[in-house]
């Protein structure tokens, strides 16, 4: 199912997408880092109240939820529902091509699809921490100006869901490695104009990945400094 969503996120102004199961699980999802697990499941409950509520199976094929920013689209089918967060122009008649023939293939997964259980490592996590994944600059020189200058670095959007996840701004983050417990207080650099895999992420330099113990991909807990 992976692939399917990986397909229907390839549409211009996907953000990202998700299959829930007619409980309200969620089987399987395709979303930039930035938006995380919990927001996912949060998001599936709401979903299906949402279409029980409308009885959208019955009477709508696809709901369409506009926002300021952007748009959910939300397709019904035997089983399951098909999730999607856009961007507030996305084509929705290019769209909802895509979406018919992406339905036809999950209607015959997802019956044999295994409901996913929280592992004990899942249900240890302290959802009040935010953690979020690391990574590097494609470009060598700029990765390692961050450390000589001791500092980690973040994208705009990214900037904006830590200050929103803490309700408090801040100007340092303490990064810690829970698996190698190292831990580490950097001043932050907000960058903007990234490219958008970078959000969701911690940009670090080579220095600071070896003084955590980390590699690219790896989760951190991120707290205020």
């Amino acid at each position: 199912m992976q692939d399917i969503l990986r397909y229907i996120n390839s549409v211009e102004g996907v953000i990202g997408s998700a299959v829930f199961n007619d409980r309200g699980a969620v089987m399987v999802h395709a979303f930039p880092p930035i938006i995380d697990a919990n927001s996912i499941k949060a998001a599936a409950g709401l979903t299906l109240e949402c279409v029980h509520g409308l009885q959208i199976a019955q009477t709508l094929d696809i709901l369409d939820l506009r926002y300021a920013e952007g748009r959910i689209i939300v397709k019904s089918f035997p089983g399951g529902l098909l999730y999607l967060l856009c961007t507030k122009n996305i084509n929705l008649q290019v769209l909802t091509i895509t979406i018919n023939l992406a339905v036809k293939k999950l209607e015959v997964l997802l019956p044999n699809a295994v409901e996913p259980e929280a592992t004990a490592a899942e249900e240890a996590v302290d959802s009040s921490i935010l953690r979020l994944s690391i990574s590097h600059l494609a470009n060598q020189d700029a990765s390692n100006s961050f450390d000589s200058l001791g500092m980690i670095a973040v994208s705009q959007p990214t900037s904006s869901y830590i200050g929103e996840f803490y309700k408090t701004a801040f100007k340092k983050l303490i990064l810690t490695n829970t698996a190698a417990g190292t831990s580490g207080t950097f001043p932050v650099m907000v960058m903007k104009d990234l490219d958008p895999q970078y959000d969701g992420t911690i940009i670090v330099g080579p220095g600071i990945e070896k003084k955590l113990q980390v590699s690219e991909g790896d989760k951190v807990e991120i707290r205020i400094g």
